[in-house]
């Protein structure tokens, strides 16, 4: 077994903005996602889940927050900005509720 560098820190993540195409995007609701911390066969993984079902597994946090807005990031791009078109009904409301709650802040440097 293998113990890492730094404690496991196991407490929540909270989200206020993404990055999505080099624009910045912010929220006065904060997404927020819970963690746990998994080892099997000495290898220990953070799992981590939250609002929009984004639920994925990673070796750190910093990679965690990174596919956390990697995922909102794709969302915005799918369903704010897609073409409702080509979208069911469920699909045109969630972009409708990703709009209504984040908001263009300023070009990301």
């Amino acid at each position: 077994m293998t113990t890492p560098a730094s404690p496991i820190d196991i407490s929540p993540m909270v989200f206020t903005e993404f990055v999505s195409n080099g624009r910045r995007f912010r929220t006065d609701k904060p997404l927020v996602f819970t963690f746990e911390y998994s080892e099997e066969d000495g290898e220990g993984l953070y799992l981590f889940e939250g609002e929009y079902n984004i639920m994925h597994g990673a070796e750190t946090r910093e990679e965690c927050w990174d596919m956390i807005d990697d995922s909102l990031s794709w969302m915005w791009r799918e369903y704010a900005e897609g073409d409702p078109t080509g979208m069911d009904g469920v699909a045109v409301e969630f972009g409708a509720e990703l709009r209504e709650r984040f908001k263009l802040v300023t070009d990301a440097a």
